[in-house]
């Protein structure tokens, strides 16, 4: 996440971003969001800074993430951590939605440093059955 991070910060270090717990994977009709609340990109690293930090973060709620933005925007990510079924790891997902030229310049930077398998679907197939916005 720290590298996500760090990439996003290059595109524009002075944005300003919010986040909002993202309920979609409920199946509600529409997009619920709580209330948008502006951090900064310091804010950003420290939440995203150590596992205990992206822990803490995550809602108990399996269902919902937290959703982290610029002002514009311009691009989406959201994640969650909780504890595995026998309470001793940690796992997570995330999502990273941002438009086709920051993706390709993602792949190149980023992606190759990333020790995950990573999925790309396009926006529109992926936000499809959780509905459309409000």
């Amino acid at each position: 996440m720290c590298q996500i991070a760090s990439f996003l910060q290059t595109v524009n270090p002075y944005s300003k971003l919010h986040t909002q717990q993202d309920g979609r994977e409920h199946g509600v009709s529409g997009w619920p969001f709580t209330p948008e609340k502006p951090i900064t990109f310091h804010d950003f690293f420290r939440t995203v800074g150590s596992p205990r930090e992206l822990l803490w973060a995550s809602s108990d709620d399996e269902g919902v993430f937290l959703g982290i933005a610029p002002d514009d925007n311009s691009w989406y990510l959201r994640f969650r951590v909780g504890w595995d079924e026998e309470g001793f790891n940690l796992v997570g997902r995330f999502d990273f939605t941002l438009p086709t030229e920051m993706a390709e310049t993602f792949r190149r930077e980023v992606l190759a440093d990333i020790p995950a398998a990573l999925e790309e679907q396009d926006a529109d197939a992926y936000f499809g059955p959780i509905g459309p916005l409000p």
